[in-house]
């Protein structure tokens, strides 16, 4: 029985299905087997509960000065040195403490070179990993054998584990779950202690029926008492005890009345308000345990709606959780409320935060939560109330953003007109009033939160009521930030702000003698707002705007005091937004004098790198938009100037985001006609270009945007150069780096978008460039190419495999077998990886190269990247300095290394059929194959001894070190069975 025990525990995965097949059969031993391994969990817990339940189990490592942790670290190695092959668990490392010349005891490790941090992590994760088996194994016990119980001194039913037994492993569960501080050990007890509460419920024993409710009082009452002896973690967000509930909570029958939440939520919710003594830490930790148990209901998803009705409560006790000097409870709120914001307006579904998709007319937000009104009419009136004080101090409300935050996100219902108990017009006077906030994002929330308040009918009256609060001209007493407010709320209803084009003119006067550029600048975005009517003062106001804007900073060049002052840049910025729309996007409607033609080259000049990005994207916009035919002809705005402008600021621009949105700029313009790159007066050759371009590319590894962008370009100036001339040795020399490059961007380290750009680049030049029939790259980058493509298609993001797949639309349709190439027609990654290998074969039969490619591929075939014999050896028996336990590096997941093998064997066994019809190898293409010959049968050897070193382990428990020895042998088997055919032929 004994042997039989250790046998079910050196599994990883027990038949449990086989145990209940068994258990008529011998149901007294089964029982016996069962409580052994019952016993066996919990001495194995008892092992490694010490690190998990440590107040800091990251760090863990028991000192060589204390006999009880060291003899307890010597067991856990001794535990699992037998199933590791690296000489680390030869010996028990422990600290040693060595005398400094401070006198200070400074804790080391001898392991002979190794990490302390290494250390603590092998002894953190064995612990962990030991009490995730030991509760999956517990929780799948109680939920698939059958239940030995009595009701009423009546046995009712036979089975294998006891109600002792089960009642013993819900306690197990209680204490690892309420005392556990690493997040691995009790998110994975949870698992299993969830299998154990949906056994509970669905159990013909009414005593275990009955165990949920007891467990779940106890712990509620431990939470409340907030004793100081209390094992409870008060940090890491309570640990296990959210979990602990949620287990009891969701194992509730959905058909009952949900008696249990009911009670839950009464209580958490009744301890998560603030009290009215809370001056100490203490009496605070029970709001903190409330608030972070209360984040966890909200986010589980099985309790469904039926936790809908608590949401009202929970948003009061996150706002004013706020309100607490204690910075747990706030910390807590913070989370909490962040919750509450997703389970009320939904997952966040694009990048807009105030998108549609995440957010709820106010008229279904006051529905669905009502007692939210008085709620947030009374927090909205006590914190409009703070923000403007006699003695001008800045004051703010702790919960005055979270308020505005909920309002925001609400939109205007068609139905406002209405009447409703529920009216929003009383949040009117205080959100406006939050507007003269003396804190600049508290007046961009008020702003934002006013537009579902006033309803459609009410919009002309609303925008006139907050202008006539403006005053005509600057005076001793002017609040900058009342008329900054006011500004940004009449901005917030620009779609329907035609009736102030009057009043707006009248205030231009305070516009231009205002000192404070923030406000100037949101007075030059509010005339941008209705830029487009036709209104004879609003035509006025944009002239008077464009003189303003010639004669500023931006054209003139001069440096006054407002350039470097406070909010200098965000004016600078909404001045360049008025250039852009009278110089690129709307021309027409500024007329005016003839510098607004150049007023686009004196963005592009601007000292702040923040105007020239914000040109740049508007061009780059504008140029998107635009069909491609539209693009072909000449945009109104690229004179020769502005051409110039744009090819010196990509050869001297220093700012990264400027200098990738310059490039994105030139390959579209590039893309539909050949631009001549001008440096000043100097006019720069293809050749210098590329080369510089180059250098950029492999400099800006750092900035994904500005890599993405240089390789784009530099792949469009190579093609045409290869169009022009490709015959001249500058040419070549780029070629080379150009290639060497590319390939460099499809490794699997990479980022995705640099890969995605690569693939894009090597689709696009597949017809000019690699099916070429002069290889203008030469046959070694050419090659180079084919295989970065080809492990392109087999990365593991999808939308690189996909992008990639795309160069079979750009191969010549001689080139393809006979019904391959259809037009228009996606190609899955997996058929284009194949067709792309077999039009490589044809390739090199066009190109006169067939020998060259046979032991290209064959290199391919034996991996190329393998070339040290002693490789195998060293991976299967030893850890690299940079490795940590259980880690494996980057997998990935998609590719399939068996079938590439496969895939390269069979078109390589066919390319060597058409080689020995041709011709015969020469001398010195045996001397390579030989060489080959010799480095495959080398690898065999090695691989096959690494292979036998291993410990002889089942199937299932094969570890990483032997797959990777078993593809290399399989590699070497392959490549010598060809270069054995193709030697044949000499």
């Amino acid at each position: 029985m004994a042997e039989l025990t250790a046998s079910l525990l050196s599994c990883t995965t027990i038949s449990y299905h086989g145990i209940i097949t068994c258990v008529y059969m011998c149901t007294e031993q089964w029982r016996f087997l069962v409580s052994e391994l019952v016993a066996v969990c919990y001495r194995m817990s008892d092992v490694v509960s010490p690190v998990v339940q440590s107040s800091s189990p990251e760090g863990l490592i028991p000192m060589d000065n204390d006999s009880e942790t060291s003899a307890g670290l010597q067991k856990i190695l001794q535990e699992i040195q037998p199933r590791d092959t690296n000489d680390f668990f030869t010996s028990t490392r422990e600290l040693e403490t060595q005398q400094g010349d401070d006198h200070t005891q400074t804790p080391s490790l001898d392991t002979g070179g190794e990490g302390y941090r290494v250390t603590a992590q092998m002894v953190l994760v064995c612990c962990w990993r030991t009490m995730k088996e030991v509760a999956m194994l517990l929780g799948q016990l109680c939920q698939s054998l059958p239940l030995h119980y009595t009701n009423d001194n009546v046995c009712t039913h036979t089975g294998l584990i006891t109600e002792q037994q089960v009642q013993g492993v819900g306690l197990y569960f209680r204490q690892q779950l309420l005392q556990s501080r690493h997040r691995g050990a009790f998110e994975l007890a949870y698992v299993g202690f969830v299998r154990l509460t949906d056994m509970l419920c669905r159990s013909g024993s009414e005593a275990l029926q009955q165990l949920p409710a007891r467990w779940l009082s106890e712990v509620l009452e431990e939470v409340k008492s907030s004793d100081p002896s209390s094992k409870l973690c008060a940090t890491r967000r309570s640990a296990g005890i959210p979990f602990y509930i949620q287990a009891l909570l969701s194992s509730e029958p959905k058909s009952s009345s949900c008696s249990l939440l009911k009670m839950t939520m009464r209580e958490l919710i009744a301890l998560a308000m603030p009290s009215a003594d809370k001056t100490t830490d203490t009496s605070t930790v029970p709001q903190v345990h409330a608030l972070n148990i209360l984040r966890a209901l909200y986010r589980d998803t099985r309790l469904g709606e039926n936790i809908v009705p608590f949401v009202s409560e929970g948003m009061q006790a996150a706002v004013l959780g706020f309100t607490s000097p204690v910075w747990a409870v706030r910390n807590s709120s913070t989370l909490l409320f962040s919750t509450l914001i997703t389970r009320i307006f939904g997952v966040k579904k694009g990048k807009d935060e105030h998108s549609k998709k995440n957010r709820m007319t106010g008229r279904e937000f006051f529905t669905r939560f009502p007692a939210l009104y008085p709620f947030l009419l009374n927090q909205l009136e006590e914190a409009a109330a703070t923000v403007e004080s006699d003695s001008g101090q800045v004051k703010l409300h702790p919960s005055l953003f979270l308020l505005l935050l909920v309002l925001s996100r609400l939109y205007p219902s068609p139905m406002d007109g209405s009447s409703s108990p529920l009216g929003l017009a009383p949040f009117m006077p205080f959100i406006m009033r939050c507007g003269r906030s003396a804190v600049y994002r508290t007046r961009e929330m008020a702003a934002r939160a006013l537009v579902p308040f006033v309803l459609v009918t009410q919009i002309p009256s609303t925008v006139q009521t907050l202008l006539q609060e403006l005053p005509l001209e600057p005076g001793p007493k002017l609040q900058q930030n009342r008329i900054h407010g006011t500004l940004l709320q009449v901005c917030s209803r620009a779609h329907s702000i035609f009736c102030a084009g009057s009043k707006t003119a009248s205030c231009f006067s305070l516009f231009r003698q205002n000192s404070c550029v923030v406000t100037r600048g949101a007075f030059v975005d509010l005339i941008l707002c209705f830029m487009r009517l036709s209104d004879s003062e609003v035509g006025t106001l944009r002239q008077k705007t464009l003189s303003v804007l010639t004669a500023s900073e931006l054209v003139t060049s001069c440096n006054s005091s407002a350039t470097f002052g406070p909010g200098s840049t965000q004016y600078l910025l909404s001045l360049a937004r008025v250039g852009l729309s009278a110089g690129v996007e709307f021309p027409e409607l500024w007329d005016g004098p003839q510098l607004k033609t150049k007023l686009l080259d004196h963005l592009l000049q601007c000292p702040q790198y923040e105007v020239r990005e914000l040109a740049l994207e508007g061009l780059l916009r504008k140029l998107e938009e635009e069909e491609e035919e539209e693009r072909k002809r000449r945009p109104e705005w690229l004179d020769e100037t502005t051409q110039s402008n744009l090819t010196s600021l990509a050869l001297h621009e220093t700012h990264p985001q400027c200098l990738a949105k310059v490039l994105q700029v030139l390959c579209v313009l590039s893309s539909s006609d050949e631009l001549p790159w001008k440096d000043g007066a100097r006019v720069l050759s293809l050749e210098e270009v590329l080369l510089h371009l180059l250098t950029l590319a492999q400099n800006s590894a750092h900035s994904v945007e500005l890599h993405c962008a240089a390789l784009t370009l530099a792949s469009q100036l190579g093609i045409q150069l290869v169009n022009s001339d490709p015959q001249s040795l500058s040419a070549v020399a780029c070629f080379a780096q150009w290639g060497a490059l590319v390939c460099s961007c499809c490794s699997e380290e990479r980022p995705a978008e640099v890969k995605l750009a690569a693939a894009k680049v090597l689709v696009k030049c597949t017809s000019t460039l690699l099916t070429s029939p002069r290889l203008p790259l030469g046959l070694f980058t050419t090659v180079s190419l084919w295989r970065s493509l080809f492990v392109l298609l087999q990365d593991e993001d999808q939308e690189v495999r996909d992008s990639a797949s795309d160069f079979i639309f750009n191969v010549p349709a001689r080139l393809l077998s006979t019904g391959t190439h259809m037009a228009g027609v996606f190609t899955c990654p997996p058929a284009a990886l194949d067709s792309g290998v077999g039009l490589l074969c044809r390739l090199f039969e066009m190109w006169g190269e067939v020998q060259a490619g046979i032991l290209a591929l064959t290199e391919w075939l034996l991996g190329e990247d393998e070339h040290s014999q002693d490789a195998a050896v060293n991976e299967a028996s030893s850890l690299d300095d940079d490795d940590f336990l259980f880690e494996k590096g980057d997998l990935n997941l998609w590719a399939e290394p068996i079938q590439w093998v496969k895939l390269l064997h069979r078109h390589l066994g066919s390319l060597i059929l058409t080689f020995k019809d041709t011709q015969e190898p020469g001398s010195a293409g045996l001397d390579q194959v030989n060489q080959i010959h010799t480095l495959a049968q080398s690898k065999a050897l090695s691989s096959q001894q690494a292979l036998d070193s291993l410990p002889a382990l089942p199937q299932f428990c094969c570890t990483i070190e032997h797959a990777r020895l078993t593809l290399r042998q399989q590699r070497a088997a392959l490549a010598l069975e060809l270069l054995d055919r193709l030697r044949q032929r000499s």
